[in-house]
């Protein structure tokens, strides 16, 4: 896993050299719609410097990428699978098929604002452990305690912090997330104690090298961008993303000199 990665949805469109694409959030049965809700609910605050979306998980379901898998057109394994289920039996059949597709990771969406309560099966963590593939554990911005504490004993190692920030008008990212995030951070480091060996993403508002170093200083061995992806220029050119991949791997370096720092600063959190 790279130390840059691209969050869902935009690792589906922008997958630059360097960097690890998060693919999805794929949900069980197909939730159409994607482009007439992006063209409807997201806009961008310039004061802010934030976006706000209520886009709601649509996606093409993940049968549809199953069958691009399938016929070689896709190749999951330098990427990581984001995916959600809305009952106790999808969230079951959405990490089997995922697993299934042998990706690098399978990152389980646990807190999309757009989309209803946060709930989750009891024996969701402890299954998609059992797979064998990587589980990443996306955590809300609230009101995660609970969530962080039951994956851990389950075996999942490694955590994104965090997921938009949930307001009337849908989900906040961009820079007001990154004081949360970073609070994220810190707080599930301290619940964890220093040797507990996680892997942090860390990922809110990133459009800097000076964003990067907050959150590598706060203990992210990874960090995820989803702003500064969400531009249609990147499409056809990942220009402005270079300096971010190369800075991001300058300060991480190697795992063993990231692993060290996260359980550094989990020992002052």
């Amino acid at each position: 896993m790279h130390r840059l990665i691209i969050s869902a949805p935009f690792g589906n469109y922008v997958q630059p050299r360097g960097a690890t694409p998060t693919l999805g959030t794929f949900t069980r049965l197909a939730r159409p719609g994607r482009w007439r809700r992006t063209i409807r609910t997201v806009r961008y605050y310039p004061r802010l410097k934030a976006w706000v979306n209520k886009i709601g998980l649509r996606n093409p379901g993940i049968d549809w990428l199953a069958s691009r898998a399938g016929s070689g057109r896709v190749d999951l394994s330098d990427k990581i699978l984001s995916v959600h289920g809305f009952s106790d039996t999808e969230w079951a059949e959405v990490v089997d098929l995922a697993a299934g597709l042998r990706p690098m990771a399978i990152e389980l969406n646990m807190s999309c604002p757009n989309v209803g309560e946060i709930d989750w099966p009891a024996e969701l963590f402890p299954r998609s452990v059992a797979t064998g593939v990587r589980t990443i554990v996306k955590l809300p911005p609230v009101n995660y305690q609970q969530m962080f504490t039951q994956a851990l004993e389950a075996g999942v190692r490694t955590f994104h912090c965090c997921n938009t920030l949930p307001v009337p008008a849908g989900g906040v990212s961009g820079k007001p997330l990154q004081p949360v995030a970073l609070q994220c951070i810190g707080r599930v480091l301290e619940i964890a104690g220093p040797d507990a060996g996680l892997t942090i993403i860390g990922g809110g508002g990133i459009t800097s090298s000076a964003d990067i170093d907050r959150y590598v200083d706060a203990g992210a061995s990874h960090v995820a961008i989803g702003t500064k992806a969400m531009n249609p220029l990147r499409l056809v050119s990942d220009g402005p993303l270079r300096a971010l991949i190369a800075h991001a791997d300058g300060r991480l370096g190697t795992n063993q000199a990231a692993g060290a720092r996260v359980a550094a600063a989990g020992s002052i959190a």
